[in-house]
C-alpha cells in the first residue's frame, strides 16, 4: 500500500469514528476496532477492552450526551507502513446527567494495518485540568 493510499485509508477509518459518535451513524463502526483494541483515559485506566467494547463506549457517549459545542485543533497524523497515530486536541460542552459540562484534552490513536483494513489499536485520551 503506498504512502497516500494508507493515509486516506487512515482518514476513512478516521472519519468514520468521528460520524459514529457526532451523527451516530454506526453501520459497521466496529470494524473500526482491532479485535484486542483498548482505550484508557487518564493514569492509563482501561476505559474500554476489545472491539466490541471500544464501540459500545462511542455509542453510550452519542446515545447519552447532547453536544453543545466541539471545537479541534493540533492534528496530526504520522504513517510507518504498518502502523499509524493520529493525534489531536479537543474542547466540547455537552449536556448529561442534568447539567453542561465542559472538557478538553488531547486524543491519541494509534493504529494497525491488517491487510488493506486499518483499525485502531489503542486510544488515550488525557482531559486537561479544570481549573
Amino acid at each position: 500500500m503506498s504512502g497516500a493510499a494508507a493515509e486516506r485509508a487512515v482518514r476513512q477509518v478516521l472519519t468514520r469514528i468521528d460520524a459514529a459518535w457526532r451523527t451516530k451513524q454506526f453501520d459497521g463502526f466496529d470494524r473500526c476496532f482491532a479485535d484486542d483494541a483498548v482505550i484508557v483515559g487518564p493514569h492509563y485506566q482501561p476505559y474500554a477492552i476489545g472491539r466490541k467494547a471500544c464501540a459500545d463506549s462511542y455509542r453510550e457517549f452519542a446515545t447519552n450526551a447532547a453536544i453543545l459545542e466541539y471545537e479541534e485543533s493540533d492534528h496530526q497524523l504520522r504513517l510507518w507502513p504498518d502502523t499509524a497515530v493520529y493525534t489531536f486536541a479537543w474542547q466540547m460542552t455537552y449536556a448529561r446527567d442534568g447539567g453542561p459540562k465542559r472538557d478538553a484534552g488531547t486524543d491519541q490513536l494509534f493504529l494497525g494495518r491488517f491487510g488493506d483494513d486499518w483499525r485502531v489499536l489503542f486510544r488515550y485520551i488525557h482531559f486537561a485540568p479544570t481549573t
